[in-house]
């Protein structure tokens, strides 16, 4: 991974901070959650759940295509860590410190109102790495119990109905523990005005590198290095 060229005013302000595999494993993964969780909370919705074509009940139907469209692209997701710059992002995410708890405690403290200074960060904060474990968990797990209710939905001749009658329940309970973790993550990529930059490294590859030097200064100068 290295530096823009400084060819204009605007790229002499950028750093580039995720490259195509890695945008790839995101939106593969996040694009068909999202739309599978939006499917599936019609569920609590009579009406929606009702909504029929041709004797089928659409957002069931599709919620079902969807997840299985989920799981191809998962496959392909992992098929990106095949790739050096995804598989140099897993490591650094998957490299815990002491730094990641003295990230908590800085948090901590300033979010009661103390003043703290926190460690020097790299590509990723603690918030960051505890939230992708959460994630990839949830992943996995709706992903396995969904597999269960998709072909229990083809054919009802694959699982004994007893067995699929106990997976259900899991998978709703995984996937509404979950919604609030999505929140949070979609309010600091999008509306908190400190950390939404972070949306455009994860569409566009690049930052600003004012935001990454105080968001991720350890990240930086190696990055510069």
């Amino acid at each position: 991974m290295t530096r823009l060229p400084d060819t204009t005013a605007e790229s002499d302000a950028m750093v580039r901070r995720f490259e195509v595999p890695t945008r790839l494993v995101h939106w593969l993964l996040a694009a068909p959650f999202v739309l599978l969780l939006l499917t599936g909370l019609t569920n609590f919705e009579p009406g929606l759940k009702a909504t029929q074509v041709g004797g089928v009940r659409v957002f069931a139907w599709l919620h079902v295509v969807i997840g299985f469209a989920a799981l191809g692209g998962a496959v392909l997701a992992l098929l990106q860590l095949s790739r050096r710059s995804a598989r140099t992002d897993l490591e650094a995410l998957a490299d815990v410190s002491l730094d990641d708890y003295l990230w908590f405690q800085h948090e901590a403290i300033t979010l009661a109102g103390g003043r703290s200074i926190g460690p020097r960060v790299g590509k990723f904060n603690a918030g960051q790495k505890v939230n992708a474990v959460v994630s990839a968990g949830a992943t996995v797990a709706l992903l396995g119990t969904g597999i269960v209710l998709g072909i229990n939905y083809v054919s009802k001749s694959v699982f004994d109905a007893s067995f699929v009658e106990s997976v259900f329940p899991w998978h709703t309970t995984i996937a509404l523990l979950f919604i609030p973790v999505l929140l949070g993550h979609l309010y600091l990529a999008v509306l908190n005005p400190s950390t939404r930059e972070s949306l455009q490294g994860i569409t566009r590859g690049i930052v600003r590198r004012d935001w990454a030097r105080r968001h991720h200064p350890a990240w930086l100068d190696d990055l510069e290095g």
